[in-house]
């Protein structure tokens, strides 16, 4: 990727609601906070969700995404709702709430539920909101702040800076269709203090023990592809209107998010000692020894 002349490039800090992303809001202020939020349109899904907080969510939301639906349930904990409340308290600054499709829509128009083959929901959830704020908002590419840690930091190598987006549509006689023109462009350029700073999980979690901000258990989407099933079967009993409505998803799309659905996952026993923390990162180290000594 070309270099841009950072010094004129605003900065951005992708906030997911996680202890790391917010170490970052609190400690490397950025020009923009922006918050992504997984959006249903199943108030079924939203039943745990008072009245109050969920207009203080839609007074976000609408402020740069009146083109979306009314908020009323999300696939995320809804303890991130105060929790990102809380946080702009916090920093003194604004956090600028974003959606992108909804659950309902992605999954038809995808024709499938995501899963570790079809990983299309973060794109489209998370990242093309914040895009397409950026690209309305500010000059391209921006600086990006991301949440990988020392001890996480061969995600950093993983990160796409480009973003293919649909710019236009043309009309085209012939199939008497409107179709889509697309286009790449570099929107942002890759930026990790917590790597650069060494700071690693434990230095995140202590630093987070002597604030009053109550961060949810388990972070991002609950019935997310990627977390295993005995961490499904604790959401049915932490989050069940979000869990029960991903499960009837699976159901009625006839696809499942892992290999096992959530039918099955739901008929599990609760493992009692499971932890919410994730692991230590166990790096080998190899030593030489001199058997002549």
């Amino acid at each position: 990727m070309k270099r841009f002349n950072s010094i004129k490039m605003k900065t951005v800090n992708s906030l997911s609601g996680g202890k790391t992303s917010s170490y970052i809001a609190v400690h490397y202020p950025a020009d923009y906070e922006l918050f992504a939020l997984c959006c249903i349109e199943c108030h079924n899904a939203g039943r745990d969700i008072d009245k109050r907080m969920r207009q203080m969510v839609n007074d976000k939301l609408q402020k740069y995404c009146p083109h979306y639906p009314e908020f009323v349930a999300t696939s995320e904990d809804p303890k991130i709702l105060k929790t990102m409340f809380d946080l702009e308290q916090m920093i003194g600054r604004e956090i600028i709430w974003l959606r992108g499709i909804g659950w309902e829509d992605m999954v038809r128009l995808k024709k499938a539920i995501p899963n570790q083959f079809k990983r299309f929901c973060t794109t489209m959830m998370k990242m093309q909101p914040i895009f397409e704020f950026l690209y309305k908002y500010t000059e391209l590419p921006v600086r990006m702040r991301i949440g990988f840690r020392y001890d996480e930091m061969e995600r950093a190598e993983r990160l796409r800076e480009s973003f293919k987006f649909a710019y236009k549509c043309e009309w085209q006689e012939n199939s008497c269709r409107w179709v889509q023109r697309w286009k790449k462009i570099d929107w942002r350029v890759g930026e990790f203090p917590l790597i650069d700073d060494r700071i690693t999980h434990y230095h995140v979690q202590k630093s987070w023990e002597s604030k009053e901000i109550v961060f949810p258990e388990d972070s991002n989407c609950q019935n997310c592809f990627w977390k295993r099933p005995e961490q499904l079967r604790k959401n049915f009993e932490n989050n069940p209107p979000i869990m029960w409505w991903s499960l009837i998803l699976e159901e009625l799309q006839g696809n499942t998010f892992k290999n096992m659905s959530l039918r099955k996952i739901h008929d599990l026993p609760i493992q009692l000692d499971f932890f919410m923390e994730p692991a230590p990162v166990v790096r080998r180290v190899s030593v030489r020894i001199d058997l002549n000594n």
